[in-house]
């Protein structure tokens, strides 16, 4: 049992850390000294942040038949069939079972929050793609008759 409550207070240290983590980070790439600590949390991006990617020269050689049919073929990679927390019954049983029979079926918590992270970094490459996509077709006004 004390290896348990050790692993809470380690657990709930860290969470209580993360913000402070992510604050500092912040900060240090506002000031860009170039320092060794600044390089440390440079590629940590604990949010998204809005970006614009820029058409390769293959992407602007494609017609707009080409660049329709691949905005459809990327449009299943943006559709999500895990199901949110509330209504996921795996998470309702890991909750269930760690509060009364065993504290370590949270685990299934952790684990189906790594796999929606896993899901939206791919959905959010897709959805990138078909916007820079879309762009492309208004570029070459393909939506005109």
């Amino acid at each position: 049992m004390n290896r348990i409550t050790q692993l809470i207070r380690t657990t709930s240290l860290v969470l209580l850390l993360l913000p402070l983590v992510s604050v500092v980070s912040a900060d240090n790439m506002e000031k860009e000294t170039g320092s060794e600590s600044d390089s440390l949390f440079k590629n940590f991006k604990l949010y998204r942040t809005p970006s614009s990617a820029t058409p390769s020269a293959s992407d602007r050689a494609k017609n707009c038949y080409a660049l329709e049919n691949e905005i459809s073929a990327l449009v299943p990679q943006t559709y999500s069939y895990k199901p949110d927390f509330y209504n996921d019954p795996y998470q309702g049983a890991s909750v269930w079972i760690g509060t009364t029979l065993f504290m370590p079926a949270y685990a299934i918590s952790v684990y189906s929050g790594i796999q929606q992270y896993g899901e939206n970094t791919r959905i959010v490459s897709a959805e990138e793609r078909i916007d820079l996509l879309r762009r492309l077709k208004a570029q070459n006004r393909c939506f005109e008759s």
